[in-house]
């Protein structure tokens, strides 16, 4: 359904306001040292709202970072792997290094339903695991994934211009988010 690819593909990238997203704070706190939640905001797409979103990150070196995103509509799995695949191919990945994250992230994504969360957290070696209602789902190694795949929302060149800035806050801390603090 052609409007449905639409309405996923532009919700990356359509409006925000600020929202409450604690309910996977505990999860978080749990793999991320010294955690802080650095900002949250809404996405919405003419009226509708998509999802919100929460950014924590560490206050150590190298800690690790986090996004918890809680959905307020009904996505199938694929369509998620499919809109995470396309923002990595706007932000310049390869279609080599696609093609080979495109099975990963299959098995990354779930579908969501009102109410349900994907977390994804940046460990300290470099790894991102992804929790799905807080269950662990899988996790997909490598520096370059992770940096890669939280930069859908936190590169200068996302396509959620609105989302990045409210979740990096007022200002960029530079610990643990060095790569996404320059426009």
């Amino acid at each position: 359904m052609p409007g449905k690819a639409l309405f996923l593909a532009l919700a990356l990238f359509s409006g925000v306001a600020t929202a409450s997203n604690d309910h996977n704070q505990s999860l978080v706190a749990k793999n991320i040292p010294q955690v802080e939640a650095l900002g949250q905001g809404r996405m919405t797409y003419w009226g509708f709202t998509l999802y919100d979103a929460k950014l924590f990150t560490s206050k150590e070196p190298k800690g690790g970072i986090a996004l918890d995103i809680q959905y307020l509509r009904k996505f199938e799995a694929k369509d998620l792997a499919k809109q995470t695949l396309e923002e990595l191919k706007k932000l310049g990945i390869s279609d080599t290094q696609r093609a080979e994250w495109a099975d990963p992230l299959a098995r990354a994504f779930k579908t969501v339903q009102v109410g349900d969360s994907i977390t994804a957290i940046k460990k300290p070696q470099g790894s991102t695991q992804f929790f799905y209602n807080g269950q662990f789902v899988s996790e997909i190694s490598g520096e370059s994934f992770s940096k890669a795949f939280f930069g859908i929302w936190l590169h200068p060149k996302t396509s959620a211009p609105q989302l990045r800035k409210v979740l990096l806050g007022q200002y960029c801390p530079k610990i643990n988010l060095e790569a996404y603090c320059h426009d």
